[in-house]
């Protein structure tokens, strides 16, 4: 992963298509958010037990949660969000252990639903916004444009090349250009 941050103004704006697209990915993330609230009391009881019900979402944030972060904060801090996320998990599980005999524990369900949803809220709403204000490039400037655009001051954009959105934009531009 490599934080590609280029000045504003660089990258062309999403079309209709690409701003619906963001629309339904920021739909879809914030149902998840959803759906994790609607679970959470079960799962801060029995983090360990319940584990596999929630592996897809937890796989899906292990996976795409260095990019969030990182792209979000327009810092590069590598893959260390994710080995931070890690560690303090398998702190938690091994204090618990010593603990009560079990790595199970209502703090170590509760950091990790804490973990999860700030991932699909944050996503989520970038998503949300990106569609609304026609953020160039990755979605996770939406927050930053937004705030330049609030407090008058510029904001990089992130040039996501090999992501999907950046197809359709690429796509939706080339139409634009050929009418």
């Amino acid at each position: 992963m490599s934080l590609d941050l280029v000045d504003q103004g660089s990258l062309t704006r999403p079309g209709l298509i690409g701003r619906f697209v963001r629309l339904s990915l920021g739909i879809a993330c914030l149902y998840g958010l959803w759906e994790l609230i609607a679970v959470a009391p079960f799962f801060i009881e029995r983090p360990i037990e319940l584990l596999p019900n929630l592996s897809f979402m937890i796989l899906v944030v292990l996976c795409i949660f260095n990019y969030v972060v990182n792209i979000g904060f327009s810092k590069d801090w590598n893959r260390y969000p994710v080995f931070v996320s890690v560690l303090i998990f398998t702190v938690i599980a091994a204090a618990s252990y010593l603990v009560s005999g079990t790595p199970s524990s209502m703090l170590l369900g509760g950091s990790m639903v804490l973990w999860m949803a700030y991932f699909y809220a944050h996503l989520g709403i970038s998503f949300v916004l990106a569609a609304i204000l026609a953020t160039p490039g990755c979605e996770m400037r939406a927050i930053p444009e937004l705030f330049g655009r609030l407090t008058n001051r510029d904001t990089k954009e992130h040039h996501c090349p090999s992501s999907i959105i950046s197809g359709i934009d690429r796509w939706e531009a080339s139409r634009k250009e050929k009418s």
